[in-house]
């Protein structure tokens, strides 16, 4: 079934309340961003092809990846992102493992080369977020007529002002991070004994 918005995609708790989470900052129901979450879900879909992968795992990531634009901070916006995937997800007890990888698909989806070795899921939220900030012009061998239907679908209005507006708040209020996001971004561990570590 093809979904029609984000609520028709959650079907768990946790996936209900990554997608709260990302309302809560991002400007509520339908906003360009939680749009844009949406494509970017559909993407990964479409990129796992017949790969097996975690799709509770997968959306999660999709709501929060870029959450963390919404919270004063010096750190790196995907640093804070994955952070509040930890906060979130914090009540539905999943493995380390597990929280881990959904941190990492958040903190690691600017990363200039492939995250594959992080898992299936890291890799996907990377790309599939390339292939709609670029507006499919980086396709990652995905149909183009498949992705302006889904263009279509969910449409991409008001995403690049909302978009262009984020950027100039972040180099207005913590340009040095900026080397976190696009060039070098850390790795930030679950916590382990109550404090969160990074490397």
């Amino acid at each position: 079934m093809t979904p029609t918005d984000a609520d028709e995609l959650c079907r768990t708790d946790a996936e209900r309340a990554c997608l709260a989470a990302l309302r809560d900052g991002a400007g509520g129901v339908g906003s360009p961003m939680e749009l844009h979450c949406v494509r970017q879900f559909v993407l990964c879909e479409r990129l796992a092809g017949d790969r097996a992968f975690d799709r509770e795992l997968l959306l999660c990531a999709c709501w929060l990846h870029d959450a963390g634009l919404s919270t004063a901070s010096d750190a790196p916006y995907v640093t804070e992102g994955a952070l509040l995937v930890e906060r979130v997800l914090e009540p539905f007890g999943w493995p380390a493992e597990r929280l881990q990888r959904c941190m990492d698909a958040c903190e690691q989806h600017h990363a200039p080369r492939s995250r594959m070795a992080m898992g299936l899921e890291v890799e996907l939220v990377r790309r599939s977020d390339l292939i709609d900030v670029s507006a499919g012009i980086v396709a990652f061998g995905l149909e183009r007529r498949w992705i302006r239907s889904l263009f279509a679908r969910f449409p991409r209005t008001g995403f690049y002002p909302a978009l262009a507006g984020l950027v100039v708040e972040e180099l207005r209020t913590r340009p040095r991070s900026l080397w976190g996001v696009f060039v070098a971004p850390r790795r930030t561990l679950a916590r382990q004994g109550g404090s969160t570590a990074s490397r």
